[in-house]
């Protein structure tokens, strides 16, 4: 049998790596941040075996990946999933029920801790080592129930089209008890995951539920009126209302839960070695009977003599042994090193332990009892030890980096190089009283287990795009058809009259995501920067992985600088490509004005996301009173019956203001439920139009009647119309026509479902469209400049075509 464990990714401001444990028959995942799922892509992990993920702790940062990871894994075909962690790990899985839905597979949740019993299969055991901090600035029940409350009260408010059911739909949950509440969490996640494979429809609490954009008039697609089928009679009504009530109704309340757990995970006993000799002494021959007795199985003899299995065979060998250990801060050392549950695996104990995988924060390394702690355990013990200070902050996914090498020859601001450094802050070395086999952890470190342990490191230098040694780069710095190509792309960019002055003109678009569905090695999800000089910026949507693309496109010490421009983010649904890395970024921005709450972030979205907020600051504390405001899509549409009113106005009034805007018009799309494109006008008189995700629209068209700039989605190719129209989405060239409907004067295309698109040649006519890249980084003047780059694009990446084809 072979067994070893494997890191992906690193220590870094998005949080811990994960880490993967390979059995021949199962994986098991260990924390799952955001952008667990696109390495495991860029370095081909396999992840098809894969049956148990384990949690050290539930916040973003430790389980930001895994939404996207789960919907990702049913997809492919894997019928069963068991999630281990500490308390809220169900309450969080349950509030993702407004966006994730399979009838393919069933998740199952465990949460732990320090009574509960270890997890235990045929390849190993897992105990739960769960530590609180003893030393923490936490509020007290009061203060966060008063913030809960505003929170329920805030998220229970309702559009005028959903007033009327609403207090139906969105009951706060009623007293439980703590088995009650745990037992309600279940029953949800049963029904978001069923297993039935029937094919049927999704319930309409959930965004797949089939849909059409609805006119002032229509009814909610979430109203009571919107019954079950009735094929069962009274009964068959009853269960699916009590269904119904359990998926429409709030979660059970929760407060934030700040343990962080520390798993020991031992493999299972090894069968001793048959010996030959003893057998031969019992008088048995070579033959049959000696795998039989290999086996477990007992012989009897021919004179009567019985013999068993531990009368031929060593004694059994005890499994390998891990521990993976996680220990955010010093607040949580007293806890870690005091648990009784260490006390067999080190020195003198029972057990050999063979390595520990350490995720620290700063300043406990250097703390005396931790270091300790460590010299408690055997002198052969593997130590590898990750933190933001000792792991250098390379380049992850490789493939990218080295494309935007490639775009970065055409234009290198427009098209920056990822910001990394292959040097870490510190040293493994600069720590003192460590053990003497203490090691760096690195991004694809495997540490084997069986049938030998040991560390092995990835043997690949680390990319530096100015190292023309590296195969990488030196072929870019050979291939002479390309670097003629963009010799004259550079000629006739120069050659584009920039001399005009517009409204606008100075506006900045960041694509850091313009792929669509599940993030790729070239491509992130969606996600788009638009910076208003002098006055902030706006993120249009955000899904898993926005921050880390923040911090590869502006680099660690300027990412809390372009974090605090951030005065907007506009959600346009709730499809897990466009949302799933607004959490973090809510995180990342509260942290960067923690002493400061004159500064506000205001929300954009659906008014179903804010239900999802709501029941997520049960997990992590969202500063809905002070800092977090929010403004429903739904009042701000054209045909809206009612003016907006209360605190949203107050919110809608002092975001335009703090942007310098005269309007935000959200527009109904074609494309699933609670699905909105957005129009925004500035006072110096420029309109920017983002699409979200839709088939062609004219509502969109009408609302961005000479838009200075049309940021539309092209997910397929020109050639897929058919699956287009099924999957709502538009081709290429029917974006292409929408800007133009629309007199845009530019035409920003994104969201694209390939690694890289076949980029058309576009006419003269066409000469104001654009392609997006992630990362893409320019003034809207500069548009006119991008498609002067075309040839050369689609030679750079000619043989990306030709890999994906192999693939």
């Amino acid at each position: 049998m072979k067994a070893y464990i494997q890191i992906v990714g690193q220590n870094s401001p998005e949080g811990p790596p994960s880490l993967i444990l390979h059995y021949d028959s199962q994986r098991y995942l260990f924390n799952c941040r955001e952008g667990t799922q696109r390495l495991c892509v860029q370095e081909k992990v396999r992840l098809s075996k894969l049956s148990n993920v384990f949690l050290s702790r539930v916040d973003w940062d430790c389980l930001g990946g895994l939404t996207g990871m789960l919907l990702t894994l049913t997809d492919t075909g894997i019928k069963k999933i068991d999630l281990h962690g500490p308390k809220n790990l169900s309450h969080f899985v349950a509030a993702t029920r407004h966006f994730v839905y399979r009838t393919n597979a069933t998740v199952n949740v465990s949460e732990y801790d320090n009574e509960s019993k270890p997890y235990v299969d045929k390849n190993l055991s897992v105990t739960p080592v769960v530590v609180s901090p003893t030393s923490t600035r936490k509020r007290n029940y009061e203060q966060y129930s008063s913030s809960s409350n505003d929170q329920e009260q805030s998220s229970n408010s309702s559009s005028e089209d959903e007033a009327s059911d609403s207090k139906t739909r969105w009951n706060k949950s009623k007293a439980m008890t703590n088995a009650e509440a745990d037992n309600y969490r279940s029953k949800v996640i049963s029904l978001m995951f069923t297993d039935t494979e029937n094919g049927g429809k999704a319930p309409g609490h959930t965004i797949e539920a089939e849909c059409s954009p609805r006119t002032a008039k229509s009814e909610h697609p979430l109203a009571n009126k919107n019954k079950t089928e009735d094929t069962k009679g009274q009964e068959g009504r009853a269960g699916a209302q009590r269904q119904r009530n359990h998926l429409m109704q709030a979660l059970p309340r929760t407060r934030p839960y700040l343990a962080a757990t520390t798993y020991i995970c031992q493999g299972t006993n090894l069968p001793g070695k048959f010996n030959k000799s003893a057998a031969l002494e019992l008088g048995i021959k070579p033959g049959p009977l000696y795998g039989q007795l290999q086996k477990g199985m007992s012989i009897t003899l021919e004179d009567g003599r019985v013999v068993t299995r531990d009368m031929v065979c060593d004694p059994e060998v005890p499994g390998h042994v891990f521990i993976v250990v996680d220990c955010p801060s010093p607040a949580y050392i007293d806890g870690l090193i005091n648990s009784t549950k260490f006390k067999e695996y080190q020195t003198g104990g029972k057990f050999k332990t063979h390595v520990m995988i350490h995720y620290v924060g700063e300043q406990v390394l250097e703390d005396e009892r931790y270091q300790t702690w460590l010299q408690s355990f055997d002198s052969t013990t593997d130590h590898i030890f990750g933190s933001t200070e000792i792991c250098a902050q390379t380049v992850q996914f490789t493939s990218h980096a080295v494309g935007q090498v490639k775009l970065s020859m055409l234009n290198e601001k427009i098209f920056p190089i990822p910001q990394y450094s292959n040097k870490p802050l510190k040293a493994l070395s600069e720590f003192k009283g460590l053990p003497k086999n203490s090691f760096r952890l690195d991004s694809m470190l495997q540490y084997n287990l069986e049938p030998r342990n040991g560390i092995e490191y990835l043997d690949r230098p680390a990319f530096n795009h100015t190292n023309i040694e590296l195969p990488e780069i030196k072929e870019i710095e050979e291939n002479h058809e390309y670097l003629e190509a963009v010799k004259l792309a550079r000629q006739e960019a120069a050659q584009v009259d920039l001399s005009e002055t517009f409204p606008g003109d100075d506006v900045e678009i960041i694509t850091l995501g313009t792929g669509s569905s599940i993030p790729a090695k070239y491509r992130n999800v969606s996600a788009t920067l638009v910076t208003i000089p002098n006055h902030g910026s706006i993120m249009l949507d955000a899904g898993e992985g926005t921050y880390g693309q923040m911090m590869r496109r502006f680099g660690i010490d300027r990412l809390e600088e372009e974090i605090k421009k951030l005065k907007c983010i506009f959600i346009s649904h709730l499809h897990a490509d466009h949302h799933l890395g607004v959490i973090q970024l809510i995180n990342k921005w509260q942290k960067a004005y923690k002493y400061d709450n004159d500064k506000t972030l205001t929300i954009v979205a659906p008014y179903i996301y804010k239900h999802w907020l709501s029941e997520y600051g049960g997990v992590e504390l969202i500063d809905y009173k002070r800092k977090l405001k929010f403004v429903r899509n739904e009042v701000l549409l054209p045909s809206s019956k009612k003016q907006i009113q209360g605190t949203e106005a107050k919110n809608l009034v002092e975001l335009k203001k703090s942007l310098g805007l005269s309007s935000i018009e959200p527009v109904e799309v074609v494309h699933c439920k609670w699905a909105y494109g957005l129009s925004i006008q500035h006072k110096s008189g420029w309109k920017l139009v983002y699409s979200g995700d839709t088939r062609p629209c004219n509502r969109l068209v009408e609302s961005g009647k000479n838009a200075t700039l049309l940021i539309h989605e092209a997910t397929l190719e020109d050639a897929e119309l058919q699956k287009a129209i099924a999957k709502r989405h538009s081709t290429i060239s029917e974006a292409i026509d929408v800007g133009k409907r629309m007199n845009a004067r530019y035409t920003l295309l994104n969201h694209f479902s390939q690694r890289y698109p076949k980029l058309p040649i576009l006419s003269e006519e066409q000469s104001n469209v654009c392609f997006s890249f992630d990362m893409m980084s320019l003034p809207i003047k500069q548009m006119p400049v991008l498609p002067k780059y075309t040839s050369a694009i689609q030679l750079a990446f000619k043989e990306e075509d030709m890999v994906d084809m192999k693939e």
